[in-house]
């Protein structure tokens, strides 16, 4: 039996709590790069692109939101978590975060991903500046639209 097959629920719980706490800071120090940054924002248009997978879309817009920024929020809403954990490991290095979690563990995640892709794919119709892109299929040609769009526009 692998350690993988051992882990119990409480174990998986505790690890999601912990990912949860450690999402909870990233936004924290997002939030403190951001207010650092304003001055030197505004005056020299410098843009910035995150990649924060837990960032709520209301805390996006407010801190993000002014005319000048553009705003995408990237998802996968269109695949299965099975199909989410096997792109996620195939493209994983052993530097990569996800490279330690056990299996089930990383399939819970997949889950809760996709669930808040869903969402957040709803909320984005309720912002004007906040464009919902998915990249379940093709992502680095999406992306690589989405950076056209972006030379487009600056």
């Amino acid at each position: 039996m692998e350690m993988n097959e051992r882990i119990n629920d409480a174990d998986i719980e505790q690890q999601i709590k912990d990912v949860n706490i450690i999402a909870k800071l990233s936004k924290t120090i997002i939030g403190l790069l951001f207010f650092n940054m304003q001055k030197d924002l505004r005056k020299e248009k410098i843009g910035i692109i995150i990649d924060d997978t837990d960032m709520e879309i209301e805390w996006c817009n407010d801190i993000y939101g002014d005319g000048d920024n553009l705003i995408y929020c990237l998802g996968t809403s269109k695949i299965t978590p099975q199909e989410l954990q096997k792109r996620t490991e195939a493209y994983s290095t052993i530097e990569d975060w996800n490279t330690y979690l056990p299996k089930q563990i990383m399939y819970t995640m997949c889950e809760k991903m996709i669930k808040k892709s869903k969402e957040n794919k709803e909320k984005c119709k309720s912002f004007k500046n906040i464009k919902y892109i998915d990249t379940s299929e093709n992502r680095e040609e999406v992306l690589n639209q989405i950076l056209e769009e972006i030379e487009e526009k600056i």
